[in-house]
């Protein structure tokens, strides 16, 4: 097998057509570098370099291999500084999910310095609901999905992990009358799914709402509608942490809403090795979210 390192000695010795010179350049010493040409002219059994007492000069044949050694060598530079740009996680890519209101919260907080420190690396972020996510995961499209607590098809042997909990809020525009009049009712109620956060709504709230719920999957959509109308939007307060400080939205201050939490957890499947990138991320999630419970209880 002709190895590397024999080839990096042929394109030294024909850029400098000097063994004395080569040989320093290489760091080795001059008997080396002989014994290495020659091993490879007998391995190709060709005549690399014409020899006289003035120097060394390419054969015809020497020419033709050199070039193709320079290309060989520079795919193998390259190949190296891919790997290990890859293990540095600066470059690659990651396609993982996460369910509407697990995102709005984390990924604005978690993405920007991960952006800006590897602008190269790929995220790849599937926004859906958790059943959605369940079958690109056991499909083998994601690597790994975050969401709340969800009745899990036992098909699978799959690893969950907890990153933290949320808090379940009511969430209204401003100046909505259950503000000023807590006893008022029939305002519609709005979710992200069907089964909502917990799929448990709270008593109270169901006594003050309409009859029917109401399902926006999209995110922005529910923080507009609940801007401009009487609805009630069953979130967590942490989705709409902005929306909340800028003041065009509200929390209800019910005892019941806020005392509510639930788990966010991380579903990967277990007898797949989780990689560098998702172990960071995870960690990423972990720490926000403690971030934020500290924040909000602060």
């Amino acid at each position: 097998m002709i190895e590397l390192r024999r080839l990096r000695y042929l394109v030294t010795l024909a850029m400098r057509l000097s063994y004395s010179r080569a040989a320093e350049e290489l760091g080795i010493s001059q008997s080396a570098l002989t014994r290495a040409i020659q091993s490879l002219e007998q391995e190709m059994n060709l005549r690399l370099f014409d020899r006289d007492p003035a120097g060394v000069s390419l054969t015809e044949e020497g020419r033709r291999v050199v070039e193709k050694a320079e290309i060989l060598l520079a795919t193998a530079k390259d190949f190296e500084h891919q790997v290990m740009r890859t293990s540095s996680r600066t470059e690659g890519r990651i396609r993982f999910g996460m369910t509407p209101i697990v995102a709005r919260t984390l990924l604005p907080s978690t993405m920007p310095g991960r952006l800006k420190a590897t602008p190269d690396f790929a995220h790849e972020v599937m926004v859906r609901e958790a059943e959605a996510l369940w079958y690109l995961l056991t499909a083998r499209e994601i690597e790994f999905f975050v969401s709340g607590e969800w009745p899990l098809p036992h098909v699978l042997p799959v690893r969950i992990e907890a990153l933290g909990d949320f808090p379940i809020s009511l969430i209204v525009r401003q100046g909505h009358p259950l503000l000023t009049d807590p006893e008022a009712a029939g305002f519609p109620l709005l979710v992200s799914a069907p089964s909502s956060v917990t799929g448990q709504s709270p008593s109270e709230l169901l006594r003050r709402t309409a009859s029917s719920i109401h399902v926006f999957e999209d995110f922005g959509s529910l923080a507009d509608i609940t801007r401009t109308t009487d609805a009630i939007w069953l979130t967590s307060a942490y989705a709409v942490a902005r929306e909340l400080e800028a003041g065009t939205l509200c929390e209800l201050p019910w005892k019941a809403s806020t005392s509510r939490r639930f788990s966010v957890l991380m579903y990967s499947l277990d007898r797949r090795s989780q990689s560098p990138v998702a172990l960071e991320l995870k960690q990423a999630f972990r720490q926000e979210i403690s971030r934020l419970g500290r924040a909000s209880s602060g």
